[in-house]
């Protein structure tokens, strides 16, 4: 039996970050992850919004620094339209920071907190194995891998995805709902310069998004409901591309070519508690929102670096890293941000899902009014950036 004081179970990009902010306090920590990224793999469609207060996390655990300038681009201004409206735009300027965020790929973020890893002794990575079994005594937890390896320690951290084994073998149930839709990603090239800016028009059908990526191409998100989803997909690329030109509304001209293109399921989930006798639960083990705003990883992101906080306090002080006070304060600091989260992206589906043209035109001039309150947007602007609000000490950095 190896012993640590927290096992995290998962290997991912909030996986990671909490083991490496654990180790980087000198907590003992054992990683168990069945798949760890490999360097110099292929196209990776699937990239994250990442907000300023997730840059300063990655930045203080040496990690940011480690991601290829071309796997990252900043993002300066976004632009939300619905139809043919002018909508609204939202302008890092505005907030006294020279970016709003920068769209990164998930693989890289993986890839620069796994080479972090490798240099903090106090961890202990346990590659190709997964979770097979979880037995929670008084004191410890332990677990069996499938490799036959045991661990036990006072925690274990569920960072296991959404359909997370730590969160079941811990009894932990979820609330939530299909949304009977499917998000279609890709790398796409057009003719018009994206200009640092993130592009989301809201159609009857679904919205769609372009994010700006470093090489000067667009990062793809779709959605639609799953009929016509698997109807776009089964289209030839030409008329893939015509589809989704008249889908932008021409704002990036003509859609030349896309790669990379993939669809994927969305669901709402939501745990009904974050943690149960000796294990938490964090990221998509926790809860998974509509990618409206790409704010899923950001939200894992700042549970790690709270539950992170809280661990290493106590370790510090000679307590028990698992103690049941200790995990309920952790979830009081991050349920209701991740809550709200939750419900606002869920708001926003449902309503520029309805077709009413009374709320057609509600949503309409919501999104002009909008435009013209500059303290308030500015206001929310900073607080979804993680500038402003409470945070953990990693996500404060230094004043920007």
């Amino acid at each position: 039996m190896r012993r640590s004081e927290v096992v995290v179970v998962g290997g991912g990009m909030v996986g990671a970050c909490t083991a490496a902010a654990l180790a980087r306090a000198g907590v003992a920590v054992d990683l168990v992850e069945p798949a760890p990224p490999v360097p110099g793999e292929g196209l990776e469609v699937r990239v994250s919004a990442l907000t300023v207060a997730s840059e300063r996390i990655l930045a203080a655990l040496g990690a940011w620094e480690r991601i290829e300038p071309g796997r990252r681009a900043p993002f300066r201004r976004i632009r939300v339209w619905e139809g043919d409206a002018p909508g609204t735009r939202f302008d890092a300027d505005a907030t006294g920071a020279d970016r709003l965020g920068h769209i990164v790929e998930n693989r890289a973020v993986r890839l620069a907190l796994w080479q972090v890893l490798q240099t903090l002794p106090t961890v202990r990575i346990h590659a190709g194995a997964g979770l097979a079994g979880l037995v929670v005594g008084a004191r410890e937890a332990c677990l069996r891998l499938t490799d036959g390896t045991r661990l036990a320690a006072p925690l274990v951290v569920g960072a296991d995805g959404a359909r997370s084994g730590v969160r079941r073998l811990a009894g932990i149930a979820t609330v939530g709902w299909p949304y009977r839709q499917r998000t279609i990603v890709g790398h796409v090239t057009t003719s018009r310069r994206h200009r640092d800016t993130a592009w989301q028009r809201f159609l009857p059908t679904g919205p769609v998004a372009f994010l700006p990526l470093a090489d000067g191409r667009c990062s793809l998100a779709w959605h639609n409901d799953e009929g016509r989803a698997e109807a776009l997909m089964a289209l030839e690329e030409a008329d893939f591309l015509a589809a989704l030109e008249a889908a932008s509304g021409g704002v990036l001209g003509e859609m030349l070519a896309i790669e990379g293109r993939a669809a994927f399921p969305l669901h709402l989930r939501h745990a009904v508690r974050y943690h149960a006798p000796r294990v938490a639960l964090v990221g998509d083990a926790a809860h998974t929102v509509h990618p409206l705003a790409g704010q899923g990883v950001n939200l894992g992101l700042l549970d790690a670096a709270t539950l992170a906080e809280e661990v290493a306090a106590a370790v510090l002080a000679g307590d028990d890293p698992g103690e049941p006070a200790l995990l309920a304060r952790y979830e009081r600091r991050r349920r209701p941000h991740n809550l709200a989260a939750a419900a606002v992206m869920d708001g926003f589906k449902r309503c520029f899902g309805n077709r009413s043209p009374a709320l057609a035109w509600a949503r309409r001039a919501g999104l002009a009014l909008a435009d013209r309150a500059g303290p308030l947007k500015t206001g929310v602007m900073r607080l979804a950036m993680g500038l402003d609000g409470p945070l953990p000490a990693l996500a404060r950095g230094g004043g920007d």
